[in-house]
């Protein structure tokens, strides 16, 4: 999670530095909103994109062929500038201020617009170059260079290339209840976000589609979950909600709205934050009404049911009902503040929940920290999980969870249960 680090002015640095380092710790999945004053998109975004880079590098440096055909790499561009929701220059762009040299001679191939006669010069241009290669390959295989021979299928299977896909990231975000006021606004932040999160991924969406080498167009690197971040913009709530009036959708509004942003390929899945069991129910329902509508008319419906809910649980307030009505539903939940941030401190200023007498035998018998046991609680009870560090030891203890997540044993896991005052 990148939520607490302030936004850009004063928390630009902190959370560039939490993202790299959980990078470097094998952390691949992270959560962060459009919530001025709250979160750094811009950081995030520039903290993958400086690691993507490096691990791109460090593959050039072990001698592994990262190489494109530069003629193919140029009319994938200028086929791409035809695609509204997709802005590979900016990617390019991007990606070679992370990739210093390498990426600078890559991001001179875009070309640009021009009028359409100087594109289909070019494109013959590229035509004939690339029949002379072929003959020339054809002929002699030894002269024949790997992305044409590519194309022959006459290449070795190369080695997987790093690309944010290879690398597994999977990145959300959420649209603040402020900015929920249309559907036209609802979508153009989603694609804004995530052009700012992973518009460098679409580099090696342009590669991917010139690998295949069947005209094929490169699809944008979406968003893993898009979620609306509240379901109204109550008073106090945020700096910008001042009369708790500014979000003017009704939530089944907005709802549709969010089913058109994955229609639009900007995120795999798109879900809700911070709604009660009741809000929840009447978007299942108002799913499920236009699932039917759709089987009786025979007409195509956009209705989706949330993939993702996010809301606060923890062991002393474990939300069991909103995590059963997901289950019922096939719903994720993914739990924020679950190490009791949320929580009361007592007077010594303790968090509640780390300094359970519970908890702290647990650790002390696995001999791993409070934060771990909680957390591993918490995924053995079919949640996920978004803690955050800036301290790079506390970010490798937290690693272990990647690899062994499950270590509380089921009877444990029961002791825990018991310190809900839920």
């Amino acid at each position: 999670g990148t939520a607490g680090y302030g936004g850009c002015s004063s928390g630009y640095q902190l959370t560039y530095d939490s993202v790299f380092k959980a990078l470097e710790n094998n952390f691949r999945r992270f959560d962060t909103a459009e919530a001025e004053g709250w979160y750094c998109q811009e950081a995030v975004g520039t903290a993958l994109r400086d690691y993507t880079a490096k691990r791109v590098i460090d593959e050039a440096d072990k001698g592994i062929d990262i190489s494109v055909d530069e003629a193919m790499l140029e009319e994938a561009l200028e086929n791409a500038d035809d695609n509204a929701s997709f802005d590979p220059m900016s990617a390019m762009g991007g990606m070679a201020g992370g990739m210093g040299g390498m990426g600078g001679a890559m991001g001179g191939m875009g070309g640009g617009g021009g009028q359409m006669d100087e594109k289909q010069q070019r494109k013959l241009e590229r035509e004939q170059e690339r029949a002379r290669k072929k003959a020339e390959c054809e002929k002699d295989p030894s002269k024949c260079d790997e992305a044409t021979a590519r194309t022959m299928n006459k290449a070795p299977p190369r080695h997987e290339k790093i690309s944010c896909a290879s690398l597994r990231l999977r990145i959300s975000s959420k649209i603040a209840p402020y900015d929920v006021t249309s559907s036209d606004n609802i979508r153009k932040h989603a694609e804004k976000t995530r052009k700012q999160l992973l518009g460098f991924c679409d580099m090696f969406s342009i590669r991917s589609a010139i690998a295949k080498g069947d005209g094929s167009m490169p699809e944008p690197f979406p968003l893993d979950v898009y979620y609306l971040h509240a379901p109204e913009c109550w008073e106090g709530w945020h700096p910008k909600c001042e009369t708790g009036e500014e979000m003017t959708m009704s939530l089944r509004e907005a709802w549709e709205a969010m089913e058109l942003v994955k229609k639009d390929k900007n995120a795999v899945k798109i879900g809700l934050s911070n709604v009660s069991e009741e809000e929840l129910q009447d978007i299942i329902d108002f799913v499920k009404e236009r699932w039917a509508k759709s089987m009786e008319t025979g007409e195509p419906t956009n209705a989706i049911m949330p993939h993702v809910i996010q809301n606060h649980a923890d062991p002393l307030e474990p939300n069991i009902d909103m995590r059963l009505l997901c289950q019922e539903n096939g719903i994720d939940f993914v739990s924020y503040s679950t190490l009791g941030t949320q929580q009361e401190f007592n007077e010594e200023g303790e968090n509640p929940v780390l300094t359970d007498a519970v908890v702290k035998k647990m650790a002390e018998k696995y001999e791993r920290s409070e934060a771990e046991v909680v957390l591993s609680w918490a995924l053995q009870s079919g949640m996920s999980v978004i803690p955050r560090s800036q301290d790079e030891e506390h970010i490798k203890q937290l690693s272990n969870l990647i690899t062994d997540p499950s270590f509380v044993s089921w009877e444990d896991l029961d002791e825990i249960d018991t310190i809900s005052i839920e």
